[in-house]
């Protein structure tokens, strides 16, 4: 595996289809980004969850078809295409829970799902390098990846 390590001041150039980032309370290069991306993330995240009418659901569960309701974000995997900002295909936020086992879990199905795109990882402000390296190779010691570390 190897593993190119990129400061906040590289992290914007070309080399990789699909930029993984955590969510904005764990990192400041992921605010940075939204903004560049006209602020996609952040709508998105905003969005409200709508309730279905209690008539409908009657209807739905009489029927019994199938529900197809809005997925609460938080934690969970917001994906936009900005290769119009960037030189990349996709930018992925994925949550940081504080579990670099689980969050490096989520990126590697993603990243499986994907077709194996070329990957380049911004690490969470609170999340050294070391300790990132040692939960991902426990899912994979193949893939080539860019690590950006906030300065």
């Amino acid at each position: 595996m190897a593993v190119i390590v990129l400061s906040s001041n590289q992290a914007l150039n070309s080399g990789a289809d699909l930029w993984i980032i955590p969510d904005f309370s764990n990192s400041v290069m992921a605010i940075q980004l939204d903004w560049y991306n006209n602020f996609l993330i952040g709508k998105t995240l905003r969005k409200n969850k709508y309730l279905l009418d209690s008539k409908l659901n009657t209807i739905l569960d009489e029927t019994e078809l199938p529900r197809y309701e809005n997925l609460p974000f938080p934690g969970d995997v917001i994906m936009i295409s900005s290769s119009k900002p960037f030189p990349n295909r996709w930018t992925v936020m994925v949550g940081y829970e504080q579990d670099s086992t689980l969050w490096c879990q989520k990126i590697f199905k993603l990243y499986l799902d994907l077709k194996k795109p070329s990957l380049r990882i911004f690490l969470p402000s609170n999340l050294g390098m070391n300790q990132f390296v040692e939960s991902w190779r426990l899912f994979s010691s193949e893939e080539d990846l860019s690590i950006v570390l906030e300065n």
